[in-house]
C-alpha cells in the first residue's frame, strides 16, 4: 500500500500525477482537515478538484479530521502556537494520520509517500528520497520520489494533471503561524474574523507585533502586510511541519 500524505497544494497535485504516470498501485491520498482552512472559494475548488483527480486515477482520497480543530486546540491550551513553539502540526495532522495508519496498516508494511522536493528556492538540502524507519509514522518507510525534481519538471506535472500551479503553499491552515506578507494578503475577511475571535478569547495576538512592524492583532497585521514586498517563494522553507506535509 502506498499512502500519499498532503493537502492538495502544488506538491500533492504533482505527486498524484507522478504516481499515475508511474503506475503506482494501491494508492490512498490522505489530507488533513484542521478546522482552520481558507474559506476562499478558490481553495475549496482546489480541494474538490484534487480529490476528483485522485478518484479519476483510481486512487482513494481520505480527509482526516484533526483530533481537535485548530480553534479547539488553541483554546484548550490557552495560547497560540508560534514560530518558536511549533506544536500545532503534530496535533492537527500527525496524530490523526498515525491513527489512520495504524487502522489500515497494523503490520506497518505501507509506504508513506510525501510531496517534498529540493530546489534552490524550496531549500531543504538534507532531503532524501528514502527513510526506511520514520519515527513520525510508526517506523514505516517514507518515500519522497520528487525530492530532486527541478521546478520545471515539477510544475509540468501539475499542468499535465489539468491544474494551474498555485505557486504558494496550500491553505489547510489560514493563516499559518509562519505566514508571510504574501500569505496574509490572501486571507479572506472570514479568515481574518475567525482569528480576531480567537485573539479576543485568549486576550493575545496570533502574531508577535515585533515580527510584523509593530502591528498588534490580525487586522493591523494584514494592513501592515499590504504594504510589504510579496515574495511567494519565501514561504516554502518553513520546517516545523515538514514531516506532516504542511504547505504541500
Amino acid at each position: 500500500m502506498n499512502i500519499i500524505f498532503g493537502n492538495y497544494g502544488d506538491g500533492t497535485i504533482a505527486l498524484i500525477q507522478w504516481a499515475h504516470e508511474n503506475a503506482l498501485d494501491n494508492v490512498r491520498v490522505c489530507s488533513s482537515d484542521t478546522g482552520f482552512a481558507s474559506s476562499s472559494d478558490s481553495w475549496q475548488r482546489q480541494l474538490e478538484k484534487g480529490r476528483a483527480l485522485a478518484l479519476d486515477y483510481g486512487f482513494e482520497p481520505k480527509a482526516l479530521s484533526a483530533v481537535m480543530t485548530w480553534p479547539e486546540l488553541v483554546l484548550n491550551r490557552g495560547s497560540f502556537p508560534s514560530a518558536q513553539f511549533q506544536w500545532c502540526a503534530g496535533w492537527l495532522k500527525g496524530l490523526a494520520f498515525l491513527d489512520y495508519l495504524d487502522e489500515v496498516d497494523p503490520s506497518c508494511e505501507a509506504t508513506v509517500v510525501l510531496p517534498k522536493h529540493v530546489t534552490s528556492a524550496r531549500g531543504d538540502v538534507l532531503l532524501q528520497e528514502w527513510e526506511n524507519h520514520s519515527p513520525h509514522f510508526g517506523d514505516r518507510r517514507v518515500w519522497q520520489p520528487l525530492y530532486n525534481m527541478t521546478d520545471n519538471d515539477f510544475y509540468d506535472l501539475i499542468r499535465r494533471a489539468g491544474f494551474s500551479p498555485l505557486y504558494h503553499r496550500s491553505l489547510e491552515c489560514a493563516p499559518c503561524i509562519h505566514s508571510t506578507p504574501a500569505t496574509l494578503n490572501r486571507l479572506t475577511v472570514s479568515d481574518q474574523n475567525k482569528v480576531a475571535i480567537l485573539e479576543e478569547s485568549l486576550q493575545q495576538p496570533l502574531f508577535a507585533a515585533s515580527a510584523f512592524g509593530g502591528a498588534q492583532g490580525i487586522a493591523a497585521v494584514v494592513e501592515w502586510a499590504q504594504n510589504q514586498p510579496l515574495d511567494e517563494q519565501s514561504e516554502y522553507p518553513l520546517g516545523c511541519g515538514t514531516p506532516f506535509a504542511c504547505g504541500e
